[in-house]
């Protein structure tokens, strides 16, 4: 561990900690890494962390928690009962979030401003720019479909060219660097995104992942989650956004009728995904948990499985943290060929690969798994420790360093 490592002092700002998805237990672990890795870090949150069950080991800070965040509070929470407010509220939670954080910053010095999941208003912390000087952003880019899209409203108006008046000002009396998941995210938003405005200021930092995870049998697990013991089970896992693909799971699964799917996770928007199974045929063999999982059941639902299936658009390159969360329980992957995704189970030999939006493909993908010996399935999950080990959170804490610390000299 350098002194320089040691001296940096990290701000690190996620407005959805509240909400269920990746965020609560990224700022939980990411957080803890990076005080290992040797920063002197604090939170700070719009509402506090979903499901967290122990302190934090850092200081934390959050908006509601007086003044003028009690109103900002109720205010973000009537906008999220409307059937158009839950962006607002989003928007709401986000300004007020980095509103806190400049004003801690200001405060007590902290050198650089980490700011988790920015993009889908990536604007702000330059239009903060405009009259802030000196300030020192990190701000991770999930790569959403909403920014990356040259067709929707929302694409259109985060990409227009309106704002590189703004961005170019905000960076010459501040600095910035963007941390992507993966190559395809840096190429997009270095080249792409604003004609090429971020470029030179992207870092690829992969997400992390907690290695130790708790491990239970699969007779036991299914039983308590009631799933058959003499059926193949595949899991599909997280909340379901359109960047997931699970049409073309259905479809597949069709001409697997010793095949049962689960799928543990909120529906976002109007996806009725029972009906969909039904319509396809698929009564009784598709299983719903239309909830947050939290992670004391997440063991339970990775051990009743046979394999995970990761199938996303042919236009997602987002990062799976589902991947890594299927590795930490040393559960196989059926995944599409998107992005890195393919590429990571193929380099570490934990899964099968099926080409983006084809049924065909996965059926095939899943049959072969299907016939697969207990041999073969043994080899793919212990695989997963290799991918653990280079893939933990000590090694994403470290690689973000290096960013932090060339950011802050």
């Amino acid at each position: 561990m350098t002194e320089s490592a040691r001296a940096i002092r990290v701000l690190y700002v996620c407005p959805w900690a509240h909400r269920s998805g990746h965020m609560p237990q990224a700022v939980i672990r990411e957080s803890s890494a990076l005080l290992e890795a040797g920063a002197q870090v604090s939170v700070c949150t719009f509402r506090g962390i979903l499901d967290r069950e122990e302190p934090l080991p850092v200081p934390h800070r959050l908006v509601v928690s007086g003044g003028v965040g009690r109103p900002l509070g109720a205010i973000a929470h009537l906008l999220g009962l409307l059937p158009v407010g839950k962006h607002l509220a989003r928007f709401v939670e986000h300004v007020a979030t980095l509103g806190l954080a400049v004003r801690l910053r200001k405060a007590l010095g902290y050198e650089v401003i980490y700011l988790r999941d920015g993009d889908p208003f990536i604007f702000v912390p330059f239009v903060l720019g405009l009259v802030l000087r000196d300030y020192r952003w990190a701000v991770s880019l999930l790569g959403t479909r909403s920014v990356r899209s040259r067709r929707s409203l929302y694409g259109k108006l985060v990409g227009s060219r309106l704002w590189k008046p703004v961005y170019r000002r905000s960076f010459s009396r501040n600095r910035f660097s963007f941390i992507c998941g993966n190559g395809y995210l840096k190429g997009y938003f270095e080249s792409d995104f604003l004609d090429g405005t971020l470029s030179g200021k992207v870092h690829v930092v992969p997400e992390g992942l907690e290695i130790k995870a708790e491990r239970v049998a699969q007779a036991a697990a299914r039983q308590r989650l009631g799933l058959p013991q003499d059926r193949l089970v595949f899991l599909h896992f997280g909340a379901l956004h359109p960047d997931k693909d699970i049409e073309t799971v259905l479809e597949a699964l069709r001409d697997m009728p010793e095949a049962v799917l689960v799928h543990a996770g909120d529906l976002e928007g109007r996806i009725d995904l029972g009906a969909l199974a039904r319509r396809k045929g698929l009564q009784g063999r598709v299983i719903v948990k239309d909830c947050y999982i939290p992670e004391s059941e997440k063991p339970y639902y990775f051990a009743s499985a046979d394999a995970i299936v990761l199938s996303y658009s042919t236009s997602s390159w987002i990062v799976s943290g589902m991947l890594w969360q299927a590795a930490r329980f040393g559960l196989p992957a059926i995944a599409s060929n998107g992005g890195d995704l393919g590429e990571l189970v193929e380099r570490y030999g934990i899964g099968l690969v099926f080409e983006a939006g084809s049924a065909a493909s996965l059926g095939s993908a899943l049959s072969q798994f299907s016939s697969s010996g207990q041999k073969k399935r043994a080899t793919m999950a212990g695989n997963c420790e290799r991918f653990c080990d280079d893939f933990s959170y000590a090694v994403w804490a470290t690689n973000l360093m290096k960013v932090l610390a060339e950011l802050s000299r």
